[in-house]
């Protein structure tokens, strides 16, 4: 029998991008660490080394994207979290994480188990959606709108981030322009109308 490669150092992060790739090809139903180590190309046995079950290593799918994606937001705004342009930056940094990286979307918002609650905020709140609604809720105050108003224009800042994110990350969605620009083009209409 033919060993399978034997592979160092960043194995935990293979599994992790490839348990992505598999549970976004195949959903939740039958998604195994069996099937992941395949993918892989190591033993059966090599993700026990590094996830004790698939709970963990979804877990760990899940710590490995909001990660990225809280470093390219952070990275985004860095030095101009209150500046005018904040929201603006953030967007840009949103759209642009799921251009490089759009298998992400997809097991982000359909099978990592997230919930973003919108009437409320959480310290249990997903990490890059508080920086987003933080950072939205100080431009308000900056235009002098009203707190009665947060949720509902909070919801229109983001459904034109995410929904931009959601279809170019959609199978049979065509566009050859660029989705940042539509985005800022968006958000300098809605801020002049402001």
């Amino acid at each position: 029998m033919k060993g399978k490669p034997y592979h160092h150092g960043n194995l935990r992060s293979q599994l992790i991008e490839a348990g992505i790739r598999l549970i976004n090809e195949d959903g939740l139903k039958g998604f195994s660490l069996r099937k992941v180590a395949g993918k892989c190309s190591v033993s059966h046995a090599a993700p026990y080394s590094h996830f004790k079950n698939i709970d963990e290593l979804v877990s760990a799918m899940g710590e490995h994207v909001t990660e990225q994606f809280m470093e390219k937001l952070h990275a985004s705004v860095r030095g101009r979290e209150d500046g005018e342009e904040a929201v603006s930056r953030l967007g840009q940094a949103y759209i642009e994480f799921f251009i490089e990286h759009p298998e992400y979307f997809s097991f982000l918002f359909y099978h990592s188990g997230l919930t973003i609650d919108l009437d409320k905020e959480s310290p249990d709140d997903y990490p890059p959606f508080a920086l987003f609604r933080k950072t939205a809720y100080q431009m308000f105050r900056r235009m002098g709108q009203p707190e009665k108003n947060d949720t509902r224009q909070l919801i229109g800042l983001w459904s034109m981030v995410h929904g931009i994110a959601s279809l170019f990350t959609t199978n049979g969605v065509r566009y050859s322009g660029d989705w940042v620009e539509v985005f800022t083009k968006l958000i300098d209409v809605r801020e002049s109308e402001a």
